[in-house]
């Protein structure tokens, strides 16, 4: 049912920024010239912000790893 919805809601989205797109008062080379340029910049983010998650889980592991070779010392 979830997905069902998430689908739905998608599907909106898509619709929605198509229509904006179709109907927006600028020529459509401005548009598509601005639609490039947001999408790089909004890539840009995601992609530095995956990388500062991805240096915490790495941080995470290392201190998960070393607490149960912690563990596994006091109890052996």
């Amino acid at each position: 049912m979830k997905s069902k919805s998430a689908l739905l809601l998608l599907t909106g989205i898509a619709i929605g920024a198509i229509a904006g797109l179709l109907f927006a008062p600028q020529k459509g080379l401005k548009s598509r010239k601005d639609v490039l340029k947001k999408s790089k910049k909004y890539k840009k983010a995601f992609e530095e912000t995956a990388s500062r998650y991805k240096e915490k889980l790495a941080g995470l592991k290392d201190d998960i790893e070393n607490a149960t070779k912690d563990v596994k010392k006091k109890f052996t």
